[in-house]
């Protein structure tokens, strides 16, 4: 088993900073290999990403993800340049898109997706190597000190190419093992394409964990999660073509009616294993290692909200992974 990383959900308010930084304090201490964070509403990932490193003195830090729609390229290379500057080489830069209806409501309309990473990511290279962006007389443009590695979290064929092309590495979530064969695969094509080894390209498996050996009770917290990334088209799209296309279909038919509990029920017993590592802590190894061997380099744990008590998902998973 290789050394696995954390990924948390972020949240607002001092209170919730001090828990991440605790969550992060503690994740350096029993080993792990990365600390990452998600981003929401009004919560800035790289900020807090920023505050995770002042906090921590070795473990990675990262995005899980940062939006390239809400950065311009140029602000987005100086903070993580920033970063960079404060924690050498400790920088995991996690880019994704987002989903359509997340971005519609900032009122950003999400074109072609695939380009716009492209184009992103060639601007963050060009930026670390200080390479300027912006024309202004006098200006001397920054440069990283040290590689800034650069992930893709995009699951879209395309998009999985994409990362074999460009990408330092690959943050996949919501695969099933078998699954995970089409970002091997895809990630191959890419690298072929761009004159690169596949193994040039880290796929880093983001992984649902629930810590919680009373079995009833895992399962249903996996499936509320599992339910939530369902309403989104991207991840739908992505559990159709594992074959769970009637469990999609339930997912988003039920959530199209505001009815998160219906989109829970319509995830089955056997999906929810098949995605998800749950039980005993034995159980969510044994479910990490099959993730390995599936092709992901190393494995995110991504703690589940166990009954809706997320810093118990959390501390659990630390307790089993420490």
């Amino acid at each position: 088993m290789q050394t696995p990383g954390m990924l948390v959900m972020s949240g607002n308010g001092k209170e919730q900073l001090n828990r991440v930084s605790e969550y992060a304090r503690t994740a350096e201490r029993i080993g792990l290999r990365s600390f990452l964070v998600t981003e929401g509403p009004a919560i800035d990932a790289i900020a807090v990403a920023q505050h995770i490193a002042s906090v921590t003195n070795r473990i990675h830090v990262g995005t899980g993800i940062a939006n390239i729609y809400t950065r311009h390229p140029a602000l987005l290379a100086g903070h993580a340049m920033v970063v960079d500057a404060l924690a050498p080489g400790r920088l995991l830069l996690g880019l994704g898109t987002s989903h359509q209806p997340v971005n519609a409501a900032y009122g950003i309309a999400m074109d072609k997706p695939v380009t716009a990473m492209r184009e992103c990511v060639a601007a963050l290279r060009k930026a670390f190597a200080g390479e300027a962006m912006l024309n202004r007389v006098g200006f001397t443009p920054p440069k990283a000190e040290g590689k800034i590695a650069v992930y893709i979290a995009g699951i879209s064929p395309r998009s999985i190419e994409l990362t074999g092309e460009v990408a330092d590495g690959s943050l996949p979530l919501n695969y099933c093992p078998r699954g995970l064969k089409e970002v091997v695969d895809g990630i191959g094509r890419g690298a072929q394409r761009a004159g690169r080894s596949p193994k040039d390209v880290s796929i880093a498996l983001i992984m649902h964990c629930c810590v919680c050996e009373d079995r009833a009770v895992a399962l249903k917290s996996v499936k509320a999660t599992i339910a939530r990334y369902g309403s989104l088209p991207f991840y739908n799209r992505l559990f159709v073509r594992q074959g769970f296309t009637r469990e999609a279909e339930g997912m988003m038919a039920a959530a199209a009616k505001g009815d998160m509990a219906g989109a829970a029920a319509a995830v089955t017993d056997a999906m929810a294993e098949e995605v998800a590592a749950m039980g005993s802590a034995q159980e969510c190894r044994r479910k990490l290692e099959e993730f390995e061997r599936a092709g992901a380099a190393y494995v995110l744990l991504y703690p589940v909200p166990i009954d809706g008590n997320y810093d118990r998902g959390v501390r659990a998973v630390l307790q089993a992974f420490s």
